[in-house]
């Protein structure tokens, strides 16, 4: 008996291993899958064409309308990729980066309808309780004819033609998996998963065109069910094979097999390259419990208030096909049996009025039904149909605020307070369809990165890609510590808060960037802290990163200017320059005062004879003296005159 995996597929052969495996998981989902089923037919109101008509069984369709709610709730219009540095430093190569996987991301997004498919899985998400996008990555190869040099037989060179395939074009998008195609190894938790497998019907051209080994000898096993007015020789017109394409983490490989086949029809060596390797998230789950990965579909958790719904609706119906006016008359007044059918202002002539006034008129030979009990019935049963819906928004989450039914009388506050109520329990489904999202664009980011060529990107981003962008997008650990994938929200924008966003951001970043530059200009050294500083503040904002190469321009510019001051050493200012000339002054006049002082002492000590000559020489160099200091003293008025005016030049 094989106790381990290796001796399983050894004994049963690869194929009959995989079909072993799924057999397994269909067997666990067996009960879902039949509910499943069930919730679909409801939403899609599939009855019998006899249960319609008076008096049948009536339904309020309460699953249509909430699965129609939630799905504008949780996802009103596809959220773009968010790609940034991860750490907001000055890299322009990283920058880059993140701006070359963000445009890829978008053009997919544009080209290929990413949100279809979304749309698609938030239905099964809501109805079945499980919904799946697969990540497709598909290289299209097309083969050239090179000239080659070769050596002949002879040994001289010689030109060859060789054909050898080279990648035209690459695309990568995301693809719906309809519930009922999608299987995965059972597990409690969503990481324990080892496998995940989805279904394809190829008909017997595609099995050929895929290269599958044997093609033609792989059965057409599956055809649709048969209808009203479905003929045997259909089957084999709409005809399948049912082929199962199998990613299996353990050995990490892709498998194709069918169903009744015993061999494997392809196998492929980690296809995608991918990090966890599977080509799609953790499924959406409606409803998960710790115990199992088997989803819930959330209609049961209320399907017994639906049908009360039902019942009540059921009994409005008929009761409503017996509230006629209707009534007995008497035989001999055979007048009374038009009155019924006149029309407005019409009166039915009587040939014997006078006996029918003398019976006591109409009132005494027509007695009509008295439907007022009826009628009270049917109120009683609006008001019971309303507090079953009451409970089921309640059970749901879905406030009657957001579903847009408000009484007049209420409080604005009151209205906001249900808002709040609603959007609290709306906001861990939303959050979830979210991260659902994210997931997805890492994905396909990651396949981008790994898998485009240099040449497909550029013409998809209109960038240059440079070989040091692609080291980075080319390293798992490079890419992952670089950058950051996010999404933006999936609901409605808000037209009103994005203006004020933007008005907010403008008023901070410009107030900051003013500050920023003067500091700059004052404190050269504190320029990498100031623009620091103004890339954090920019970071609170998406719209932020379009400044950012202005930026990056600014602070080099100023940073270039001030090495080019201090290599050319500084320059005074004007109000600088003008004290410095005063102070010189000061000091000049100063030094001529004391060579005056010092003139007069050497002419006393002069001898007496020399009287005459000393006393002319000290008059004369006191007067040269008092006309210097005279100059000066005019040249320091202009000079303050200046300053006053450099001041208030200032100061306007």
């Amino acid at each position: 008996m094989a106790e381990t995996r290796k001796e399983t597929v050894k004994l049963q052969g690869t194929a009959r291993y995989w079909q072993m495996e799924l057999e397994t998981a269909d067997e666990t989902e067996k009960d879902w899958r039949e509910r499943g089923r069930n919730v679909v037919s409801r939403y899609r109101d599939e009855r019998d064409a006899d249960t319609y008509g008076a008096g049948l069984y009536k339904q309020f369709n309460i699953l249509w309308s909430n699965t129609e709610t939630m799905k504008g709730a949780l996802f009103a219009r596809m959220p773009k990729a968010d790609v940034r540095r991860r750490y907001n430093d000055n890299n322009p190569i990283t920058r880059q980066v993140a701006i070359v996987l963000e445009r890829a991301l978008e053009y997919g997004n544009e080209v290929y309808s990413a949100d279809k498919p979304i749309k698609a899985a938030i239905e099964d998400y809501l109805l079945p309780g499980r919904g799946v996008v697969w990540v497709v990555y598909e290289p299209i190869f097309v083969k050239e004819t090179v000239q080659m040099e070769s050596i002949d037989d002879d040994g001289n060179m010689v030109m060859i033609d060789k054909e050898e395939e080279r990648i035209a074009d690459q695309r990568c998008y995301f693809q719906y998996v309809n519930w009922e195609d999608y299987r995965e190894s059972p597990a409690k938790r969503p990481e324990d998963v080892y496998w995940k497998a989805r279904r394809h019907l190829l008909t017997r051209d595609e099995l050929i065109e895929k290269g599958f080994k044997n093609a033609r000898d792989i059965p057409l096993n599956w055809s649709p069910e048969p209808t009203e007015g479905y003929q045997e020789e259909y089957s084999e017109i709409f005809s399948r094979a049912e082929v199962w394409e199998i990613w299996d983490k353990y050995t990490r490989k892709r498998f194709f097999i069918s169903k009744g086949y015993n061999e494997v029809l392809a196998e492929d060596e980690d296809p995608y390259e991918l990090e966890n390797f599977f080509p799609c998230p953790d499924s959406l789950v409606a409803i998960r419990t710790n115990e199992t990965s088997i989803p819930i579909p959330e209609f049961t958790l209320y399907q017994d208030q639906a049908d009360e719904l039902d019942r009540i609706t059921t009994r409005i119906s008929n009761l409503i096909e017996g509230l006629k006016r209707r009534g007995v008359y008497d035989a001999s007044v055979p007048e009374l049996s038009h009155l019924a059918d006149a029309g407005d202002n019409d009166f039915v002539p009587s040939e014997n009025f006078s006996q029918l006034a003398a019976k006591g008129g109409l009132q005494q030979v027509f007695q009509q039904e008295d439907i007022a009990p009826i009628a009270q019935v049917l109120a009683g049963l609006y008001q019971q149909r309303n507090q079953v819906l009451d409970t089921i928004y309640q059970i749901t989450g879905i406030s009657d605020l957001i579903r847009g039914s408000t009484k007049a009388s209420e409080t604005a506050t009151a209205q906001q307070l249900k808002a709040q109520f609603g959007s609290m329990r709306m906001r861990k489904k939303q959050s979830e369809i979210a991260e659902y999202i994210r997931d997805l664009f890492r994905l396909k980011a990651e396949i981008i990165a790994e898998h485009y060529e240099p040449e497909t990107l550029a013409a998809m981003t209109a960038l240059v890609i440079t070989p040091e962008m692609m080291q980075i997008m080319r390293d798992d650990k490079l890419r992952r510590y670089s950058i950051d994938i996010e999404s933006d929200a999936t609901v409605f924008t808000n037209e009103e808060e994005e203006k004020r966003t933007r008005i907010e951001f403008l008023s901070s970043f410009g107030s900051y960037l003013e500050r920023a530059v003067g500091i700059a200009t004052k404190s050269p050294d504190l320029t990498p802290l100031a623009f620091q500083a103004l890339r954090f503040l920019m970071g609170a904002w998406k719209v932020g990163r379009n400044f950012e190469d202005v930026i990056d321009r600014t602070e080099a510019t100023l940073l270039q200017q001030a090495q080019m001051m201090k290599q050319a050493g500084r320059q005074p200012t004007e109000a600088e320059r003008i004290a410095a000339q005063k102070m010189q002054t000061e000091m000049a006049k100063e030094q001529l005062k004391q060579q005056g002082k010092l003139a007069d002492i050497q002419a006393r000590e002069r001898a007496s004879g020399n009287k005459v000559s000393t006393e002319a020489q000290s008059s004369r160099a006191r007067a040269e003296a008092k006309k210097e200091l005279a100059l000066l003293e005019s040249d320091m008025k202009i000079a303050e005159k200046m300053n006053e005016e450099a001041k208030d030049e200032l100061q306007r």
